[in-house]
């Protein structure tokens, strides 16, 4: 890349909100992608769209939950924490989903309230 053409980027930066010389990280990337080959790779009878698909879903979320799974359980390192959240993520928002399809509203409003 061109030094003054950096230099402009740089420069820029604040004015554009930051956005202009945004870093990815590498090591959350990593976890996050080797959390979603994992999950997309337990998915045998899916078609190639529905494997991409799941791929970039869980590496997506398993990126942009890691810094919050770093500030609840602070032992994990960037990548573990993306790793898990690929994970888990993705599964447990199927899960919700799928009950809050299935029940009622009046149900669903005890159910949140305590009652059973």
């Amino acid at each position: 890349m061109n030094e003054s053409l950096l230099k402009e980027l740089v420069e820029l930066s604040p004015e554009l909100g930051g956005c202009a010389m945004s870093a990815i990280d590498i090591e959350v990337m990593i976890g996050a992608s080797l959390g979603a080959w994992l999950i997309m790779s337990s998915k045998r009878n899916a078609g190639i769209s529905q494997r991409v698909t799941t791929f970039f879903l869980s590496a997506g979320a398993g990126y942009l939950f890691a810094p919050m799974a770093m500030q609840i359980a602070p032992v994990f390192t960037a990548g573990g924490a993306a790793f898990g959240c690929a994970l888990i993520v993705v599964p447990i928002s199927i899960k919700v989903h799928v009950w809050i399809k299935q029940a009622d509203l009046p149900e669903l409003i005890k159910r949140l309230r305590g009652g059973r």
